[in-house]
């Protein structure tokens, strides 16, 4: 019965079982990991911290730096170089067109974090044009969270560099509702109160 009989070496059995247990391991961790994995739903709403959204869009791959400007009830414009005004409005991006961009998209977006009562200005400002044609057309959308929904959307066009363009103006009642009534485009200058 020598035939059936094999020699059983210690250290290739310890071998063969830690490597084993170190596959099994990696099976076990592979399949957890994709258990935890929560894919980040997007959605089309406004982020939770954020009451009401200001987003701008000019014409992608161009050399364009429009700078997006606000300002709330405290006066504080907010925009380039400017880059919060107390708890209520935010820079959250802003875009100089291709300088120091890795991105083509040209995009620039103020969050108003709180309704503050009073009234709310939103600006464009072309800085420079860096020899792109004139005009350059501005997609602009302001969206409230909730039932304030959509206060503007439409394109404006910057005709000239240097030139400060209101958009649209608006005002929150003490409750922190939107006055309807009260949106327009008068002109206001946010430049002056730098």
């Amino acid at each position: 019965m020598e035939f059936f009989e094999e020699e059983i070496d210690p250290a290739g059995v310890a071998f063969r079982d830690v490597l084993f247990l170190m596959v099994l391991s990696l099976v076990v961790v592979i399949f957890l990991l994709t258990l935890l994995i929560n894919p980040i739903e997007k959605t089309d709403e406004v982020p939770m911290r954020t009451e009401i959204m200001i987003e701008v869009m000019w014409p992608s791959g161009t050399k364009y730096d429009v700078d997006l400007w606000a300002m709330g009830p405290d006066k504080t414009p907010v925009g380039w170089g400017v880059f919060s005004a107390g708890p209520v409005l935010n820079l959250e991006r802003d875009d100089r067109g291709m300088i120091n961009d890795s991105s083509s998209l040209n995009y620039e977006l103020i969050t108003v974090r709180k309704r503050e009562p009073g009234e709310y200005t939103v600006n464009l400002h072309l800085y420079n044009n860096f020899g792109e044609p004139l005009p350059v057309p501005i997609n602009v959308k302001v969206t409230g969270k909730g039932d304030m929904g959509e206060i503007y959307s439409g394109e404006v066009l910057l005709e000239r560099r240097k030139q400060e363009l209101t958009v649209v103006r608006f005002t929150l009642d003490v409750d922190g509702t939107l006055m309807r009534d009260t949106i327009n485009n008068l002109e206001k200058s946010i430049l002056t109160h730098r």
